[in-house]
C-alpha cells in the first residue's frame, strides 16, 4: 500500500509469501566441487540442528563475473520448514 507506484508498466508488484530458509555464505568460484561441499556442510548442519528442508537447495550469486574471487558472495539456500 505506501510502496511507490512502478514507473514502467512492465514492473508488477507482487505479495510473496514468506518463507524460512537455511544458508550458508562462502567466497571464490561456484564451480560443481565447491558448491557440493558448501551444500554438505549446510545439510549437515540442518541435521545437527533439526531442521527439515523443504525444497531442493539453490545457489545465489551476488557479483558480477568480473569480481575477484575473494571478494565474491555466494550463497547455498534451502527453505525448510518453520518450527
Amino acid at each position: 500500500e505506501t510502496l511507490p507506484k512502478p514507473n514502467n508498466d512492465e514492473v508488477k508488484i507482487v505479495l510473496v509469501p514468506e518463507k524460512f530458509y537455511a544458508v550458508t555464505k562462502f567466497s571464490g568460484f561456484t564451480g560443481d566441487e565447491s558448491v557440493a561441499e558448501n551444500t554438505t556442510y549446510l545439510k549437515a548442519w540442518m541435521a545437527r540442528e533439526k531442521l527439515t528442508a523443504n525444497g531442493l537447495p539453490k545457489l545465489a550469486r551476488y557479483n558480477p563475473p568480473w569480481t575477484l574471487p575473494f571478494w565474491r558472495r555466494n550463497e547455498i539456500l534451502i527453505e525448510v520448514n518453520p518450527n
